[in-house]
Parts: structure tokens; sequence; C-alpha cells
């Protein structure tokens, strides 16, 4: 687990993980840099890679990239855009945006997020990883310490992102601003990912991490 942990810290620099952190960062911003957001971003990331090495649910196909970066819209709209639940609005959208807003809510749709857009990955291969991707289909549970590390590892931005957030205490005014382009930025990434262009994307990155 710790070598796979430090193979993963030391992948970092490969621009190939962005299909997977970027939106991830970016959902951690919409959602203010709270740390429930940052708890459900890591866990969706271990859970997702594990999912994704284990190859529980095969390659992933344009339907179902498109589903997911629409359900990457809505997320980041509801984490976003909490404005949407005033309380001048129906007592049932209102409770809905209290369930959202809580810390329950952020991590579970941060945790969402995040195993989502795991699946979009094609990752620059190291020997670790390239371990467990080849003995994760046929040894899933064998393989969970060691994914787990890996992802860890890659996750290390998203830590340092929270620990920014916590650090700075941005105002309600800044966090609102950041949250709006992040928000914004995430949606172009899910609009270029439902218009075909995810293979565009990840073949550009493996071109950059060479």
């Amino acid at each position: 687990m710790i070598d796979a942990f430090v193979e993963g810290v030391r992948s970092i620099v490969q621009v190939c993980h962005l299909v997977i952190l970027a939106p991830v960062a970016l959902t951690i911003v919409a959602a203010r840099g709270r740390w429930q957001a940052v708890a459900g971003a890591v866990f969706g990331l271990v859970l997702g890679g594990w999912f994704f090495v284990t190859n529980r649910f095969g390659n992933i196909t344009d339907t179902q990239l498109r589903i997911t970066a629409t359900v990457l819209i809505v997320a980041i709209v509801l984490l976003a855009f909490p404005v949407l639940f005033r309380r001048d609005h129906p007592s049932w959208l209102r409770d809905a945006g209290d369930k959202i807003q809580s810390s329950a809510g952020t991590f579970g749709i941060s945790a969402l997020v995040a195993t989502m857009v795991t699946q979009w990955w094609r990752p620059c291969v190291g020997v670790e990883l390239g371990s467990i991707l080849t003995n994760g289909p046929r040894d899933p549970w064998g393989q969970l310490l060691p994914s787990t590390g890996f992802m860890l590892g890659i996750a290390t931005p998203l830590i340092l992102l929270g620990l920014a957030y916590a650090a700075a205490k941005p105002g309600v005014e800044l966090s609102t601003k950041l949250a709006w382009i992040g928000s914004g930025l995430t949606i172009v990434l899910a609009v270029s990912v439902i218009a075909g262009q995810h293979g565009e994307i990840v073949s550009r990155l493996f071109q950059w991490s060479q």
C-alpha cells in the first residue's frame, strides 16, 4: 500500500490524471471548500478507483459517459447555487435544499461526483498501478489496499485544496465567486463530454504526459 501511495503521489505531475482531478477539485470549489466536500471527494476517488481497477462496470460506454456528465452538471448546480432553495420557495424545495446543503448531503454529492468521474479515467500506468490493474479483476479484495493507497496518493492535491480553504478562510463573497467560477468550468467540461469530446480530451492529456 505504501509503495502504491508513493507512486500515486509521484504521478500527480502526469496530466493524464487531470481528467478526474479537475472536475473533482472544481466540485470542492463549487461547495465552497467545505471539509465535507473534501472528505466526500477523497472517499469517492478511492471507491471509484477500486471500481475502476477491478473492472466492476466494464469499459464505460459513450452513453454512460454522457449520463455521468449530465449527473455531474446537476450535482454542481445543487452544490454551488443554494439560492435555488430560497426561503420564499415551496416548503418541499426548501427542505430539499436543507438536505443538500447539510454535511451529509455535501459529502454524498461530492462522493458521487468523484466515484463517477473516476470511471472517465485513462491512467498513465507505472509499476505499482500496472500490478493493481493486472490483478484487480481476478482478485478485487486483494487489491483494495493497494488501490486505496494509490488513489490517496493522487488525491493529495484535493486534500491540499481543502487545507488551503481551511487556512485562508475566504469570506462569503469571495467563496461564492470562486464557487461560480468552479461550477462554470465544471459545466463546460461536462458539456464537452456530452458533446463526445472525452476521447479527444484523454488523447491530449496523454500527449502532454509524454
